[in-house]
């Protein structure tokens, strides 16, 4: 980790005080048709009371996306097939690519998002986290700057074509999980916060992301504004507050 980055992790907790009464607890869906006839997992213990962050509408073009913006719904597309060694050698199969994004670009300031996984499983490949841009847009992978969880619990940094691991894991991005992200781009430092369905905190880490993009954002400037992001490939329903 480059000089002035800091990670820590934070064991698990769970007390009566931390638990957040409506977000993420173990009450299963109740089904019902949106406005728009399409049928929507819905959640009555999903917490949308002063949500401040939603979907991009975008998100309606690869799944379906509630009228309100939060919760998003993703139902896995034909796997592409590749053979590196020709149609006769040994080959390996990707699933198709889904980016979701918030709607508002944030500038300066702390902000935290509320990334709860509702049903379904997170493909090997899925995570979450911020972009940092100066609009809110779709890009290659290999364009983006970002600071995000994947699948496996890791905290990662993209890099451009670079992606790296920082030594800090927390649980798997599973059912019932909820992600808890806090960027403060004032400081350029994140908080990731993982809580079960319990309302239990399994795991944080706290991340000094300022030094470890010097290289390829020389300008302070560019750490200053982005959104959140997820990258979903499997079938799962997921919301953002």
């Amino acid at each position: 980790i480059a000089d002035g980055a800091s990670v820590t992790g934070a064991s698990p907790s769970c007390s009566s005080s931390s638990r957040r009464s409506g977000r993420g607890g173990g009450a299963g869906p109740a089904r019902h048709q949106d406005n728009r006839g399409s049928d929507i997992a819905q959640y009555s213990n999903f917490d949308l009371a002063g949500a401040g962050a939603r979907w991009h509408s975008s998100a309606a073009l690869v799944g379906q996306l509630t009228e309100d913006g939060h919760i998003f719904t993703k139902r896995a597309g034909p796997r592409q097939r590749r053979s590196p060694g020709g149609a006769s050698g040994p080959g390996y199969e990707l699933a198709t690519i889904c980016m979701v994004f918030d709607a508002s670009l944030r500038c300066g300031g702390a902000h935290t998002y509320i990334f709860t996984i509702l049903n379904g499983n997170l493909g090997a490949a899925d995570g979450a986290g911020f972009t940092f841009d100066s609009k809110v847009r779709r890009r290659p992978l290999w364009q983006m700057h970002a600071i995000f969880l994947n699948q496996r619990g890791y905290v990662c940094l993209r890099r451009g074509q670079s992606v790296s691991k920082l030594p800090v894991q927390l649980p798997r991005l599973v059912e019932g999980l909820r992600l808890a992200l806090t960027v403060d781009l004032d400081r350029a430092v994140a908080r990731f916060e993982i809580t079960g369905p319990d309302g239990c905190m399994e795991g944080s880490a706290d991340i000094a992301f300022g030094s470890l993009f010097e290289d390829e954002m020389p300008a302070h400037g560019q750490l200053r504004s982005g959104f959140f992001c997820a990258i979903v490939t499997g079938s799962a329903t997921v919301g953002l507050n």
